[in-house]
Order: structure tokens, then C-alpha cells, then sequence
């Protein structure tokens, strides 16, 4: 990079911008609030120092909004995380501040221009954005609802033994649950236990609630994927949560110019392990514990789907084992073999969607 690389370090109220030359030193920062007016000011600086590439911490959270701001103005917005920066500013042992944290982005990315694009979900598709929106929503129920059925079994467990011994205590926590509605009150004889039952019996109607709102934004999803067009669903193993978290989690997957650089992203490549070796390629890799753990979550789900449904990914992993890789190598490998034919039909379905617009320009 020959040009002034900026950083941002974004904050509820506002954000610090740091700006380095080429070799690192600063040049000037300015701190600005987190609005509207603070953003036309942000890249009126930048547009004054005529910087390219902008890094931004935190862009999935407070800097959601400067990064949508940027990319609508032109710049090449890049994801710094946050390892990265506080890695620059321990190296040279500064305090953490707005104004250092600023200027490790920038430094961080100056050291590695190669950094992945924000996600700005709201200027690359509205449709992918509703759908992130929608898909937040329901994983915030289902998380609510799952803290709930945690509390409620440990209640249950601490009812009176007379409404223990006319509940099944096997079955799921929503199936114990909804028995209660069986018991007679008049039996129990603590207090306690009187309280925890007119405590749990309007849980039963609020947990039904909760399941069909789930399953309402289920729907909705579904339906949003096919107005989006993604042929992700087509994969064994992926249904429409993992193609939604996919799509909104890539975004623009022309990001990636390589399946090697999705698979890295992911944590689906293997990790040099290895010495010794020269200029030949190394021996030994490890797993990577890194990279968006989401994706390398679905990913996962889908291996253990095909290997137990699908007779070629059982040959796969089988034809992995017996060249000497353990079982959670063969896995590994299995993922990134899944990871590649996930990207690219999602470089194929990005084509077939852009294509309409470009014939009719």
C-alpha cells in the first residue's frame, strides 16, 4: 500500500478515525459521533487524505452502521479484528485508548492488505439483509426458549413427590412440561410446591407461543430464500437455517476468489503442522480452531448428514481412513470438500441472479 491507510475504532456514541502513511507513522486522527452527520465528516477526512482502503473493528457491532456509510461512498472497507489490532498495540506496549485503537486497525491492516470486506448486507442486497434480520430474530427465541426449558427442569426436579410420581419423567423438557397440565393441584402439600406449580402452568401456553413464532419465522425464511434464488437447499444436508446463515454470513461470495481463501475463512483448511521439510510441502496439519464458526458449524451438520444419508460421502471418508487419516482428520477433509462445493453454487447462483441486470443495462 503506497497510499495514507486509515482505521476505525467504533464505539456506542462515536468513533475515533486514525490515519498512518505507508510506513506507519501517524499522520492525524479524529474522533467523530456515531451518526449521520459523523459519517459525512469520517469520509470527508478520508476524501481529503485520498485513502482507498479503510479498516474497521467491529463492523458486525457498533461500526456496522460507519461501514455501511463507507462502502456507499466508494471506499474499500476491510474487517480488521479485534486480535489483530490489540496485537499491534501490545508489540509496542501502548495504553488502549480510542486514538492508539484507531491507529492499530490502521497499522494492522497496512500489515495485511489482504484482510476480508466488511459486511454491509444493507448496500451489497436488502433481501440478504431482511433475511439476517429475520434470521436474528428467531435464533434469539430459540435461545430464550432454551434457557426457559433449562429453568424448568431444574423446577420440575424440586416439585412435591406426589406430582413427581405422576409425571414420565422420560421425554423432552417441553413434553414434561406440557403434562403438568394432567395434575391435580389439590394434592400437593408445600407451599413451596404450590408456588412452583402456578409458576410452571402458565409456562406451558407461553412455551407453545414461543415454538410457533419459531416456526412462523421458519417459514418466512423459506419463503425469502426462494425470492432470493439460492440453490443452497439443493445440498444434502443444509435445509433452509443453514442456507439462510450461509447467504447472510458470505454475503457477496465473490469475496472469495478461491475455494482455498472460503476454506480458510471458514476453518475448514488444514494448518501446517509441520518442519523440517524445505522447500517440499509440509507433512503433518492440524485442524483449524479458527475462522467463522458458524459456517464451520453448518458445514459440519451437513458432513454428518451425507456420511449417515449418502452413499459417496460415506465412500469419501471411508477412502480417507484407509489412507491413514483418523476419523476427525477425514472429517475435516470431508468439510472442506462440502466447503468447495458450497462456494461454488453460491459463485453460480450470484452469476444467475446478477445476470437479469446485466442484460437489461
Amino acid at each position: 500500500m503506497t497510499g495514507p491507510t486509515p482505521g476505525i475504532d467504533p464505539h456506542q456514541h462515536q468513533f475515533t478515525v486514525g490515519i498512518v502513511d505507508p510506513n506507519g507513522v501517524e499522520i492525524t486522527h479524529e474522533t467523530f459521533p456515531n451518526s449521520a452527520e459523523g459519517f459525512t465528516s469520517a469520509i470527508d477526512l478520508l476524501t481529503t487524505h485520498r485513502v482507498g482502503m479503510v479498516g474497521v473493528e467491529g463492523s458486525a457491532s457498533w461500526g456496522a452502521h460507519v461501514a455501511i456509510a463507507l462502502v456507499a461512498a466508494g471506499f474499500d472497507a476491510r474487517e480488521v479484528p479485534a486480535q489483530r489490532s490489540a496485537a499491534q498495540r501490545r508489540s509496542r506496549r501502548l495504553d488502549k485508548t480510542d486514538v492508539v485503537d484507531s491507529i492499530a486497525v490502521a497499522r494492522a491492516l497496512l500489515a495485511e492488505p489482504s484482510l476480508g470486506p466488511v459486511q454491509a448486507l444493507e448496500v451489497y442486497d436488502p433481501l440478504v439483509a431482511k433475511i439476517e434480520a429475520v434470521l436474528e430474530h428467531r435464533r434469539a427465541l430459540v435461545a430464550t426458549r432454551t434457557l426457559l426449558l433449562h429453568h424448568v427442569a431444574d423446577q420440575i426436579a424440586k416439585l412435591p413427590t406426589e406430582i413427581r410420581d405422576q409425571l414420565d419423567a422420560k421425554g423432552k423438557i417441553e413434553s414434561r412440561l406440557r403434562r403438568l397440565e394432567t395434575i391435580d393441584p389439590t394434592v400437593v402439600s408445600t407451599m413451596a410446591g404450590e408456588y412452583r406449580l402456578s409458576w410452571l402452568l402458565p409456562l406451558i401456553d407461553q412455551d407453545r407461543q414461543a415454538r410457533r413464532e419459531i416456526r412462523r419465522l421458519e417459514r418466512l425464511i423459506d419463503e425469502m430464500l426462494d425470492e432470493h434464488g439460492t440453490t443452497l437447499r439443493d445440498e444434502a444436508g443444509i435445509g433452509p437455517i443453514a442456507a439462510a446463515t450461509l447467504v447472510c454470513e458470505v454475503g457477496d461470495p465473490f469475496r472469495f476468489a478461491r475455494e482455498s481463501k472460503f476454506a480458510r475463512w471458514c476453518g475448514t483448511g488444514a494448518v501446517a503442522l509441520s518442519s523440517g521439510e524445505g522447500d517440499n510441502e509440509p507433512v503433518n496439519h492440524r485442524l483449524d480452531f479458527r475462522g467463522n464458526r458458524r459456517i464451520n458449524s453448518v458445514l459440519y451438520i451437513a458432513s454428518v448428514t451425507q456420511q449417515r444419508d449418502r452413499q459417496d460421502a460415506q465412500a469419501y471418508i471411508d477412502r480417507k481412513t484407509t489412507q491413514g487419516k483418523t476419523r476427525r482428520e477425514a472429517r475435516r477433509a470431508h468439510k472442506r470438500h462440502l466447503a468447495n462445493r458450497v462456494i461454488r453454487r453460491m459463485w453460480k447462483d450470484e452469476k444467475a441472479r446478477t445476470a437479469p441486470a446485466t442484460v437489461a443495462a
